[in-house]
């Protein structure tokens, strides 16, 4: 893994930008309603390079899909780009101190998780149906960004 220590700032916020365009362009790939594919270079981008970039890309990422998406949850849409944020911090962490199956597993449960700030707006049942399919794309997005990153780590120089 590649950090972000030492790395000159224009690089890092290219670096950033790039994995955030590709997080743009994933968020046109959906997989049911706002779910896409916006999350998947987060994950690599945490992996790879660390928990600021794994902060970033997450976050713009998923503000990506909700612009996209025409913002279906208003509001929240913020929050819960703040929690995947937070989520990227946290898979690049866990990944430099363990490795990448503890690390891609809080990803998921964090994304999957913050389906509860959903309740006050849009009550139980409908929370309840979204997170079968939020799990899901958690998953799919989470195993598109560790099999790249376990496919390329060792090949790759920053």
């Amino acid at each position: 893994m590649h950090n972000s220590k030492n790395v000159p700032r224009t690089f890092l916020v290219a670096r950033i930008t790039v994995f955030a365009a590709l997080s743009v362009v994933g968020s046109f790939i959906h997989l049911y309603s706002s779910l896409a594919f916006d999350s998947a270079p987060g994950f690599f981008a945490a992996l790879y390079f660390g928990p600021l970039d794994g902060f970033c890309v997450f976050g713009v990422g998923h503000l990506a899909t909700a612009i996209v998406s025409g913002f279906p949850f208003g509001f929240l849409h913020l929050p819960i780009a703040l929690g995947l944020a937070f989520a990227g911090a946290a898979v690049g962490a866990i990944n430099k101190k363990w490795n990448v199956l503890p690390a891609v597993a809080t990803g998921i449960a964090i994304n999957t998780a913050l389906v509860v700030l959903a309740i006050p707006v849009y009550g139980m049942a409908f929370t309840l149906g979204f997170t079968p399919p939020l799990f899901l794309d958690a998953c799919f997005n989470g195993a598109i960004g560790a099999v790249l990153y376990v496919a390329v780590r060792r090949r790759l120089k920053t």
